[in-house]
């Protein structure tokens, strides 16, 4: 059995203006690599030590996996496409209001989750298998012990439903769930306490 941490990167440049990113590379705003950088300090004060990181090869992953690894004295974070955020189709760009305008009907099918994917975009099963086979190879990559794997807010429910529990909310940035591993299935831990908002000391 595998201990896997998946979180979600930190906010990036988009998020705070409430755009859907998918597979467009947009990086951390200051705030999300504080965010980072307080994630990590906090896992390594409650003893949480990772022999493996990996994570999204997208820059806003890659650069909170950094930060986190540093953060935790752990090694490099190696990236992996297999494990970059939904690709977001005629979606990508686009502001939720924006969204709703032009594809109505979707977007309210999608929030229902009636809708498998974003339109030209990737479905929830693709995005599953895809990530799963990245998961199953970073296991038998990995010596023992737990993994850290940072991706994207998409990836992190999708999984959490695969592995049969409804995330109760919406993954905020830095918000993370333990799972574990045996080769086949996820069966899903304990969620990541709430991240205290960096300070003004923190951004500068």
């Amino acid at each position: 059995m595998r201990r896997l941490l998946i979180v979600r990167h930190g906010e990036s440049e988009w998020n705070r203006e409430g755009r859907w990113q998918g597979w467009i590379d947009i990086a951390l705003t200051p705030r999300g690599e504080a965010q980072a950088r307080a994630r990590g300090v906090e896992l390594h004060a409650d003893g949480h030590r990772f022999p493996a990181v990996h994570c999204s090869d997208l820059v806003r992953a890659a650069r909170t996996a950094t930060l986190l690894s540093e953060a935790l004295g752990a090694p490099p974070a190696q990236p992996e496409r297999a494990l970059r955020e939904r690709f977001g189709g005629e979606w990508q760009g686009l502001t939720g209001e924006e969204i709703r305008t032009r594809w109505p009907e979707e977007r309210a099918a999608w929030r229902r989750g009636d809708l498998p994917g974003p339109p030209g975009g990737e479905t929830d099963a693709a995005l599953v298998d895809r990530v799963l086979a990245a998961i199953a190879a970073i296991d038998a990559a990995t010596v023992e012990g737990p993994v850290l794997i940072v991706t994207h807010g998409g990836v992190l429910g999708q999984l959490t439903d695969w592995a049969g529990l409804r995330e109760p909310a919406p993954i905020t940035n830095l918000g993370g769930r333990w799972f574990d591993w045996d080769g086949t299935a996820l069966e899903p831990g304990e969620a990541l306490p709430p991240l205290a908002e960096p300070t003004e000391t923190d951004l500068e």
